[in-house]
């Protein structure tokens, strides 16, 4: 037998933690969902798990109407569906305009969906799901999946909220900037090959600003012009093209990269991205370079800059030949 004082006492608690509703009892009700009334016809439609997913993500954010009788000590208690083919459910509309005119309540509650869902699954003994508009589109979600719901939703709740750091302008344009050459620029490298290697022939440093920025969380903060970049390009064989990318001296984190060089071999429709970083608290750079499956490799000591380009392409001729 369903727990109607254990149900008033569930509606009462939650609505103690709700913010209080307008005065005017037209606003309480004058609910509105019709993204998710859109996605109950979608997924009535198509019933998969793509549907229900969305359904249900949209549904968690929803507040509905639950018609309800008042109790001995004027509280209001959800009425429940009862059918003799299906057993009992807890009804729930989406807009007052899929209430039926007949048998009339005492009164209309506007509940969170969540507090329904909890609700529900605690008389899972007396109660077989839960019926969105079941006098129109009459959606079940039966109490396994109610179950899955209250299970997730609890897991959320117990979960370690993570800390957040605020970042300085000054922390924020490092973090951006080892993004962008360890992430960001190197995945477009190896993503889209000779594409990328192309246009960055043809525009050069207009080409990096444009993507140093679209790399950007925040674009309004992004402070280079292309003119803080160089871009020198080398074809040292058939089958061996160099491009060497200077990038800007500030916003420096360790490491952090002093010049990129991207090597395409355009007879296998190969790439290598190689790195000349700085050290901390170090004045020595090293000579590093960032694999397809993400494997950092360390090939040691960067030679002096005079030297730099001459050691990189030996490096190059011997491991793309």
């Amino acid at each position: 037998m369903i727990d109607k004082k254990k149900l008033s006492n569930a509606l009462h608690n939650n609505k103690e933690n709700q913010p209080k509703a307008p005065v005017d009892p037209n606003l309480t009700l004058d609910v509105k969902n019709d993204k998710l009334e859109e996605l109950v016809h979608q997924y009535t439609a198509e019933k998969n798990a793509e549907n229900l997913n969305t359904l249900i993500e949209e549904i968690h954010k929803c507040r509905l109407l639950v018609p309800a009788n008042l109790n001995e000590e004027k509280r209001p208690v959800p009425c429940m569906l009862n059918s003799k083919e299906k057993g009992v459910y807890f009804p729930i509309y989406t807009s007052r305009q899929h209430i039926p005119e007949s048998p009339k309540s005492e009164a209309i509650i506007n509940m969170p969906y969540l507090a329904v869902n909890e609700m529900t699954a605690q008389q899972q003994e007396h109660l077989g799901g839960i019926a969105i508009n079941p006098f129109t589109d009459n959606l079940i979600f039966k109490m396994p999946l109610v179950l899955r719901i209250q299970e997730v939703e609890k897991a959320r709740k117990s979960a370690p909220k993570k800390k957040t750091m605020q970042l300085t302008p000054e922390q924020y344009l490092k973090f951006e900037r080892r993004q962008f050459e360890f992430g960001f620029l190197p995945k477009r490298f190896f993503e889209q090959g000779k594409a990328m290697v192309d246009e960055l022939c043809e525009r050069k440093e207009e080409y990096v600003d444009q993507l140093f920025e679209e790399s950007y969380q925040e674009k309004r903060r992004y402070p280079y012009l292309p003119e803080d970049f160089s871009v020198m390009v080398m074809n040292m064989a058939e089958d061996l093209l160099v491009i060497r990318v200077d990038l800007p001296n500030q916003d420096m984190a360790d490491p952090s990269c002093l010049r990129i060089y991207l090597a395409w071999n355009d007879v296998a429709g190969t790439g290598r991205y190689l790195t000349i970083e700085t050290v901390k608290d170090s004045k020595e750079r090293r000579l590093c370079e960032l694999a397809p499956d993400w494997k950092k490799l360390d090939h040691g000591v960067a030679p002096v800059e005079g030297a730099e380009l001459q050691y990189v392409i030996d490096l190059l001729q011997d491991k793309l030949s």
